[in-house]
């Protein structure tokens, strides 16, 4: 089964930037960034890029210089996608108004079929029963649509604002030169349209009179964002300190199925074992290298995550989202 991707969104506004003369550097990781004039941008390989302006629009900022995680929520979606004939499938996207949040849309398939594609299952990263969220979000898709087989499942993670609005301008009150786009919500596409749009203003020296809404540095909604930002951090505080009081999530390595993951002292240390189906067991440390919170196994896709801030890292302990820039160490078992 082959699944193609109709709209070309992406492709064509890298054609657009390189027929313009632009560069783009791809598995090119930025470890530095130095404000001044012009501005340095320092890669993993220690390459060092000068430029006037820099634009940090890496989905959750890597240089956090405002704080904007805690006013960044993460979230994870479940999507999963089955053929449908093409006479049954749904003509438009629509987005359930429940309290259990489904989007449906459908994307071209190969043998003039349609791919029925299902969005769901919101929750907080380290929330944990994964297959269960993938498997009430099959059931809910075969139980409203004439679909075949499921043919894929994946997830997604989102930032939400605690105020709804995305952070689009200066990245901090001091910068100048510095810009940042994060905080859409699942609506990526659309407002990075807008972030795009937006930013090229700014950075010509434009300024659209709508640009105040979007500033990372405003506080006219400091009011509104207050409850969120209240509830969001004593969240954090129940995991950061409520997570140590609960010694581990096992008592023993010799506990840990094949496949699956949790957290466990050794040597006195929180660490995070995973143990695969052949039984060899591998162990990092369990405290998220951001702010240290521990982290939760995650079986649906075999990673840890942080409950606190997002952060996602793989068995071996490398980072897979940040806000954590730097991989779990690892432990002996």
């Amino acid at each position: 089964m082959t699944l193609r991707v109709q709209s070309q969104y992406l492709l064509d506004l890298a054609d657009d930037i390189t027929a313009q003369g632009g560069l783009i550097y791809e598995r090119a990781r930025v470890t530095g960034l130095s404000e001044g004039s012009p501005c340095k941008v320092t890669t993993e390989g220690g390459v060092t890029i000068t430029a006037e302006d820099v634009i940090v629009a890496t989905h959750f900022p890597v240089f956090d210089r405002a704080l904007h995680f805690a006013r960044l929520s993460p979230r994870r979606e479940l999507v999963v996608a089955a053929p449908i004939a093409v006479g049954r499938a749904p003509k438009h996207m629509y987005v359930t108004d429940d309290m259990g949040k489904r989007s449906v849309r459908t994307a071209p398939l190969d043998g003039g079929r349609r791919l029925l594609v299902v969005t769901g299952e919101s929750f907080t990263p380290g929330a944990g029963d994964g297959h269960q969220r993938f498997l009430r979000l099959d059931r809910w898709m075969h139980d409203h649509f004439p679909v075949g087989e499921t043919a894929y499942r994946w997830a997604a993670q989102d930032n939400d604002v605690s105020d709804g609005v995305p952070l689009v301008g200066l990245f901090h009150p001091g910068a100048r030169h510095v810009y940042v786009a994060t905080g859409f919500g699942g609506w990526g596409m659309s407002g990075g349209a807008m972030a795009g749009q937006l930013l090229a203003a700014l950075v010509t020296g434009a300024q659209p009179e709508w640009a105040g809404l979007y500033d990372p540095r405003r506080l006219w909604s400091t009011r509104r964002e207050a409850p969120a930002l209240l509830k969001q951090q004593v969240e954090v505080v129940r995991h950061f300190v409520g997570d140590r009081a609960k010694t581990t999530h096992v008592d023993s390595v010799a506990e840990i199925a094949p496949g699956s993951g949790a957290v466990v002292r050794i040597e006195g240390r929180h660490c995070a074992v995973y143990r695969e189906e052949g039984g060899t067991a591998h162990a990092v440390s369990a405290r998220c290298t951001h702010l240290g919170c521990l982290v939760s196994f995650n079986e649906a896709e075999t990673a840890w995550e942080c409950p606190c801030h997002g952060s996602r890292f793989g068995i071996d302990g490398k980072v897979l989202h940040g806000p954590a820039l730097r991989p779990l160490s690892p432990r002996k078992v």
